[in-house]
């Protein structure tokens, strides 16, 4: 601590017990004019946890206290979370936080949290050594209003308000009796990185923290003194490493650095046993801390021991936490999320149902009305009946479809009686009405059904007897219509579920168009062509699952069959040939200058210089061509080219 200059003794006195007492680790500056600048008295920072590592935290911080550490953090934090942190510093000072933080499925995480520390019961003393007045307390509190969130390409970004506000309370001298506090508003950023650019085990479980606190300067003054909290730097590196079986091992490191101190060094590591138990080393750019944890169920307990501050004028003290999780994590709100959107999605397809309903209905009822309107009377039947099919209660429809049914029968009879009384031989004209009227019937009867092609035999049937009968003549006409309004909506459903990959869907309808277009050979050929393509993308999407899961074998006898009848497929040219490698790749142990040639290409990899290091690997293949660990590595670097190239674009 800065020496105070130009002070009564009184005053020197006071100040001097406080800052003994409570403030060690704070650092106190102040020119002529009586503006000065405060390190921050809470610099150890929040949480047993943290502690426990040597306050080397801040590219892990994935609780509550990450308000303090790093705010990008928060939005790692699974489930709602609150944290009760507590320490007692010598001569009754106790050192208090607690927060609480609410992680949200989109919108990020919010935290709030608050920090003191505070004493009481200090005994004022004059210049000349006597006690005067009643004791007097010191507090120094600290609120944050924070939020993190998760960003593209494994960032999150994160934010801090924090309001400062200290006093001392039942002064009893002259200058300053009564009480005297100070409020402060400031702001800090937090940055985390958690990479993923490799699969390699030493470039992955890496995260890499920033924390630039009081980017917003705090400002508290007190009487005629104003203590500027200055800007400081901290940042951090975490290393995870998974041990089989047991757990995982952590490394820390954080440096920490502001215009009032010099570069700071804290390294902690922590053993994760099977997220149960931990145990916690640390070092806090001054001393030794100790640590460990235990987990059961929602609760989570911290201690550390050690010295919590940064220059040894504190003696070692004990310090514990208790975090609490609870409420719905992360998985579950995205179940709920998930289970309302298909619910929306089922409401919205019926709605979209309903509508294509109402149109389809529309446009049907038009085109009945309009073709009973010109006397075309088996037209109109049949658009009445699919609006009836789609819709069994529409008494429009029935009213109309059952008038139109009583004309085309009026018609049809007057048609065969006017046939007969001009028939020069009556009974053969009888005869022939009696056939027309029974095949015209079924025929009918088959158009109902949609069974196009009986129809139309009973129809010609029909029309041999009566080549002049304007009704079978109709007749035919209106199926050959219908057969080719079915046979393209089956064609476009068909294609439609075909680019959207539903090959199954694609294929029945596919299968049902060809049955309606069976007497006709260029729909025959060109469904026949897209029923092939069809079972060709259903082989290849089951060869890349297949090869996906590690089934290399059976992978590969599917991908022959595809190049059998698609030998030109460059897509599944190259699956068959990564396949061919996979199935007969084996781990072989390499010698010392292939093992040097194989480093140069990983060196390559790391540069960037991903196709380098792909030429590098490709020599090594010539005298070992189902080497493993080199046909992954290419498999790596060319993955890596390609997403380069996608972000380029």
């Amino acid at each position: 601590m800065k020496e105070i200059k130009n002070r009564k003794y009184w005053k020197n006195i006071i100040l001097t017990s406080i800052f003994a007492i409570i403030l060690p680790m704070t650092t106190f500056a102040q020119d002529g004019s009586g503006q000065g600048g405060t390190r921050s008295n809470f610099t150890f920072g929040f949480g047993a946890r943290a502690m426990g590592l040597g306050n080397a935290y801040v590219a892990m911080a994935d609780d509550p206290t990450a308000v303090y550490w790093n705010p990008a953090g928060l939005d790692y934090i699974y489930q709602q979370s609150l944290t009760f942190f507590h320490a007692s510093l010598p001569e009754g000072g106790l050192y208090d936080f607690f927060g609480y933080a609410y992680p949200t499925l989109d919108l990020g995480t919010f935290a709030i949290g608050i920090g003191r520390i505070g004493t009481g019961d200090i005994d004022q003393y004059n210049i000349a050594g006597d006690r005067v007045g009643s004791a007097f307390s010191y507090d120094n509190y600290r609120l944050y209003l924070s939020y993190g969130l998760k960003l593209p390409y494994n960032l999150s970004a994160g934010l801090s308000i924090k309001v400062l506000r200290q006093g001392f309370y039942n002064i009893s001298l002259a200058e300053y009796g009564g009480d005297v506090n100070a409020t402060g508003v400031g702001m800090d950023l937090g940055i985390l990185y958690k990479p993923e650019f490799s699969t390699s085990s030493l470039l992955r479980d890496w995260s890499i923290g920033l924390n630039v606190q009081n980017m917003f300067q705090p400002q508290l003054k007190l009487g005629d003194i104003t203590d500027i909290i200055p800007l400081s730097l901290r940042f951090g590196l975490m290393r995870t490493i998974p041990i089989s079986g047991t757990g995982a091992f952590n490394i820390l490191l954080d440096l920490d650095k502001s215009s009032t101190t010099g570069l700071g060094i804290f390294f902690g590591t922590e053993f994760n046993y099977q997220g149960i138990g931990k145990v916690r080393v640390g070092y806090n750019n001054n001393s030794v801390a100790f640590g460990a944890g235990v987990e059961y169920k929602m609760f989570q307990i911290d201690y550390a021991f050690g010295n919590p501050s940064y220059d040894a004028m504190l003696p070692p003290i004990h310090r514990i936490s208790l975090t609490i999780n609870f409420g719905m994590n992360r998985d579950e709100m995205f179940e709920i999320v998930e289970q309302l959107r298909l619910e929306e999605e089922t409401q919205l397809a019926a709605e979209i149902r309903e509508a294509d309903k109402q149109k389809f209905i529309a446009e049907h009822l038009q085109k009945a009305d309009a073709y009973l309107k010109e006397n075309q009377y088996l037209d109109a039947i049949v658009e009445y009946q699919q609006v009836i099919g789609t819709d069994p209660f529409h008494q429009h429809a029935k009213i109309m479809l059952d008038s139109a049914n009583t004309l085309l029968a009026s018609e049809f009879q007057d048609q065969q009686n006017q046939a007969v009384l001009v028939a020069l031989d009556r009974d053969r004209a009888e005869s022939d009405a009696r056939f027309v009227n029974e095949h015209y019937d079924q025929g009918r009867l088959y158009l109902d059904q949609k069974q196009y092609t009986k129809a139309l035999i009973e129809f010609n049937l029909a029309l041999q007897r009566d080549p002049e009968n304007q009704q079978v003549l109709a007749g035919i006409q209106t199926t050959r219509r219908r057969l080719n309004e079915d046979l393209n909506a089956l064609m476009r459903k068909g294609r439609s579920e075909m680019s959207g990959q539903n090959y199954s869907e694609a294929l029945r309808l596919f299968s049902e168009a060809r049955l309606l277009a069976e007497d006709d050979t260029r729909v025959k050929k060109e469904v026949d062509t897209l029923v092939g393509r069809v079972k060709l993308q259903e082989s290849i999407q089951q060869g890349i699952m297949l090869y996906d899961i590690g089934q290399y074998d059976q992978a590969l006898q599917i991908f022959e069959n595809v190049l059998a009848e698609d030998p030109q497929n460059q897509f599944i040219k190259q699956y068959y040939r990564r396949t061919q490698l996979e199935a007969l790749a084996v781990t072989d142990p390499m010698e010392p200058e292939t093992e040097r040639q194989y480093l140069q290409g990983v060196e390559m990899f790391l540069l960037g210089k991903y196709r380098d290091a792909i030429t590098i690997w490709e020599e090594i293949l010539k005298d070992h061509p189902y080497n493993k660990k080199v046909l992954e590595a290419i498999n790596g670097a060319q993955e890596r080219i390609k997403r380069t190239e996608s972000q380029q674009d």
